[in-house]
């Protein structure tokens, strides 16, 4: 007779920093100011962070070797399609859903998680772009939603 094991959710525990970009850039420009400004080099990933079957967030990739540092960017929401069942005018009508990565914080708009605590030289320079509104780090202790940014 066999025996069962059972993780614990609490159990793993990563830590990361993360931070929050309130700007309204698409991602492609934002990367691009963000490798312009902070000398990085961001990368689309080959596949996207995948929620559910229709529900995928666009990744973003860089190893800091200066630091030995791994940084992923990615938008805090994402919409998906479905169709609506229904009769009448509206049969089988597309309709779309906005789900957020991170509820905690709707109104942040990307987030970039690093591995690695960094100085708060790089926010004052993220800050420096002139289409980011706001940047800040956030508590991930006190996140809901960690677990979504586990990947």
């Amino acid at each position: 007779m066999g025996t069962k094991h059972k993780i614990l959710e609490d159990f793993y525990d990563e830590w990361f920093m993360l931070i929050a970009i309130h700007s309204n850039l698409d991602d492609h420009a934002l990367v691009y100011a963000l490798n312009s400004t902070l000398k990085a080099q961001f990368k689309r990933t080959k596949k996207d962070l995948e929620l559910g079957q229709n529900l995928s967030f666009a990744m973003f990739e860089w190893f800091n070797e200066k630091t030995d540092s791994y940084w992923s960017l990615f938008p805090n929401s994402s919409n998906s399609q479905g169709v609506v069942n229904m009769t009448g005018l509206f049969k089988d009508m597309p309709s779309t859903a906005k789900h957020l990565l991170v509820p905690e914080h709707k109104e942040v708009d990307y987030f970039i998680k690093i591995d690695q605590e960094i100085g708060d030289i790089s926010l004052k320079n993220i800050q420096e772009i002139p289409s980011i509104m706001a940047v800040y780090m956030v508590d991930c202790d006190k996140l809901n939603s960690k677990n979504n940014l586990i990947f």
